[in-house]
């Protein structure tokens, strides 16, 4: 197998593989970490237990299959990964339809704009700020009232943009994962 187009498949195989295990070791461990493992399932948007761990599972089982399809180079092996990865990825895909979309209170700063502007000059509710819009004289006290505020606060302090990376890190390991797939079969095709 050693200098055939399918031994380089192969190991961009398992190159691509480690990859996608390095950048899947790190989401799991900083799962477990903030308390993943621990939360209810009747939690709304938990993924259950048993789907990050088969998936990690099937995913590493696959990997060690590949590894020795790598070392022996007996085709079995390398469909055997690939049995196993199909349905990791399956898995990985299911957890990220329940996690996604991203609430939008787990980005930084989201919602502080909304909370400085709650109970702005008086108004609590919609009622309250329905009955002023249909006064006249309450609506031009209201707009006044919200101009003098925006007047009055001081300027911001320019800051940074600040690069949200975290996303790219699930985004990363679901292209790895692809790319991994992509390779075995080709890898596995070439030397059966």
């Amino acid at each position: 197998m050693h200098g055939s187009p399918g031994h380089s498949f192969a190991v961009a195989t398992l190159v691509s593989w480690l990859a996608t295990e390095a950048f899947g070791g790190y989401m799991l461990t900083s799962w477990i970490g903030r308390g993943g493992n621990r939360v209810n399932r009747d939690v709304p948007g938990a993924v259950p237990r048993s789907v990050i761990f088969g998936h990690a599972g099937l995913a590493f089982t696959g990997l060690v299959s590949w590894i020795c399809f790598v070392v022996t180079g007996d085709a079995p092996l390398a469909w055997l990964s690939i049995g196993l990865l199909a349905p990791a990825i399956g898995l990985g895909v299911g957890a990220l339809t329940l996690w996604t979309p991203y609430s939008a209170h787990s980005l930084p700063g989201a919602g502080t704009a909304q909370r400085r502007y709650d109970g702005m000059i008086g108004i609590t509710t919609d009622e309250m700020l329905v009955a002023a819009l249909e006064d006249d004289a309450l609506t031009n006290r209201l707009v006044d009232e919200l101009v003098a505020s925006v007047l009055d606060r001081p300027e911001p302090t320019p800051r940074r943009p600040r690069w949200w990376l975290s996303p790219l890190v699930p985004a990363a390991h679901g292209v790895l994962a692809t790319g991994t797939m992509l390779f075995a079969v080709l890898a596995a095709v070439s030397t059966s």
